[in-house]
């Protein structure tokens, strides 16, 4: 079985603790089409089970390259981290039987999409698993593709387990504040939503600042990937605020995740005098 999600649009985001004990250990490669890197560094946490809040899973990350504590307890910022340190690695989602539920991948080399989520061809082996600890192994018996992208992965680690984060702190707002609605370029993002929503890829492209319009252009299969996008977009998606300095502005917004509420922080770049859409972020958390 698999499913599968791109990271363009939103998937259900994890909050993640690093597990900083000098006993943690993890040995384990990533190879993504083709290109083969150790990984290094692993952190874990224990948090409500994403589709059973009365039951607790285990989270463990598992990368390349040394995660900051902001990048290693907050899904956007390790999305970030991707893109500033060049990141390959995984995370997987483990339940009280020891399965895994839901996984992520992400790679440099990847060429349409830089992350993905799927799970099905991972397989934990685990020789412990307490409130306090986690041994074994995540593996992947044979590679696996995603819109041509293949890859695989395992690593073998033994981890502290860190305590559920608490609430993320809200973003640094610069600039001056924007009232509910977002302003202008509160405008702006409620257009591109409604071409969003409506299936205009072309004027959804048009809404891109220019960096992200080549890429989506460029992109073979964002068409393909596109009716995707639209499914994992929140719906009732409200602007309550943010800030702007003329060039720059962040919006926040809330929307709704199935059942859960979902906070949204959105990057907007004034270009040739019309706001234009950089970067979206959602985080999902149970009402």
């Amino acid at each position: 079985m698999h499913r599968f999600r791109s990271s363009l649009g939103f998937f259900i985001l994890m909050l993640i603790v690093p597990a900083l004990a000098a006993t943690a250990s993890v040995t384990g490669s990533l190879t993504a089409n083709g290109k083969t890197v150790a990984l290094k560094h692993a952190y874990a946490q224990t948090r409500k089970d994403p589709f059973d809040k009365t039951k607790s899973v285990t989270v463990v990350i598992v990368t390349d390259q040394e995660l900051s504590p902001a990048a290693a307890s907050d899904e956007m910022e390790l999305m970030q981290a991707q893109d500033k340190q060049q990141l390959s690695g995984f995370t997987a989602t483990i339940d009280a039987s020891k399965q895994v539920i839901s996984a992520t991948v992400f790679s440099p080399a990847f060429k349409k999409m830089k992350q993905f989520s799927g799970v099905g061809m991972q397989k934990a082996e685990l020789t412990a698993m307490t409130s306090t600890r986690i041994v074994g192994t995540i593996s992947m018996a044979k590679p696996d593709d995603f819109f041509d992208e293949k890859y695989q992965y395992n690593a073998t680690f033994d981890l502290p387990i860190g305590k559920p984060a608490g609430p993320p702190l809200p973003p640094v707002l610069k600039g001056t504040p924007l009232p509910a609605g977002g302003g202008e370029p509160g405008k702006a993002y409620a257009v591109y939503l409604k071409n969003f929503a409506a299936g205009d890829m072309k004027a959804v492209i048009g809404s891109f600042c220019a960096a992200r319009a080549k890429e989506a252009s460029a992109d073979p299969d964002f068409k393909k990937l596109f009716p995707m996008l639209q499914a994992m977009q929140p719906t009732g998606i409200k602007v309550t605020g943010g800030a702007s300095d003329g060039t720059h502005a962040t919006l926040l917004a809330t929307g709704k995740d199935g059942d859960n509420v979902s906070n949204g922080t959105i990057t907007m770049v004034r270009e040739n005098g019309a706001w234009k859409v950089e970067k979206e972020g959602w985080k999902s958390q149970s009402e």
